[in-house]
């Protein structure tokens, strides 16, 4: 896989993440503004895709504690949690259990996935989603080439994130955690999919979801060649 270099690098947002939401694990399942995002972004994502319960294997990258895959997996055969923080993986993993789904095929696993041979068992996936979490990744063209590795052929890569904008409107206090303060535009996304091998691009704007109103979230789609 090719590496990426850009001026995020000097800077250890992936351990400054793993170690932000270690600490707020716990809080965040009782946020009412996280679970309804949660509920909006699962909307859109089953909007642009046609999940089937019988055969649908999905990954969630940087699942969190699973707010928007247990929206999600009552219309899929099996998901699988991914983050670099364990603390979320395992309120991922007790959520799952309390609501009676089988842990061999609804389950996070705390990893840094480098797109390699040999991760996650060999397993590629239909669908792969990541919502709102995009702008905290250093690189996001090694993170999408990593994603479309993990896709089966024809399957789809999900982005919800924030539309680009003129201003820095991520609070002081969570600099140092997000490494794409502006969001993204639609040519951002189109190239990174484009270059990471995925085609039949779609970009649309969706209902702010229980954020500031200036966020302007996105959802995109893009595919991977048969």
């Amino acid at each position: 896989m090719a590496h990426h270099h850009n001026h995020h690098e000097h800077h250890d947002y992936v351990g400054a993440n793993r170690d932000h939401f270690d600490d707020k694990a716990h809080d965040f399942n009782s946020y009412p503004h996280a679970i309804e995002r949660a509920k909006q972004s699962a909307l859109a994502i089953r909007n642009v895709y046609p999940f089937d319960k019988e055969k649908t294997m999905v990954m969630e990258y940087a699942c969190g504690t699973g707010l928007v895959s247990r929206e999600i997996a009552p219309y899929v055969k099996s998901i699988v949690g991914v983050d670099i923080s364990q603390g979320v993986v395992n309120i991922f993993n007790e959520q799952f259990v309390k609501q009676g789904y089988p842990p061999e095929n609804f389950y996070a696993i705390q990893a840094d996935l480098k797109g390699e041979e040999g991760e996650l068992d060999g397993k590629k996936f239909d669908v792969i989603i990541c919502t709102a979490v995009y702008h905290h990744f250093p690189s996001v063209e090694e993170t999408t080439h990593t994603l479309s590795f993990f896709l089966k052929p024809g399957g789809a890569l999900i982005v919800i994130d924030r539309k680009l904008n003129d201003g820095n409107d991520v609070p002081e206090q969570y600099g140092h955690i997000v490494a794409h303060k502006h969001g993204f535009s639609e040519e951002d996304m189109r190239k990174l999919f484009e270059e990471a091998g995925l085609t039949g691009f779609s970009f649309e704007d969706i209902a702010s979801i229980g954020v500031k109103e200036d966020v302007n979230p996105f959802i995109a789609k893009g595919i991977k060649g048969e």
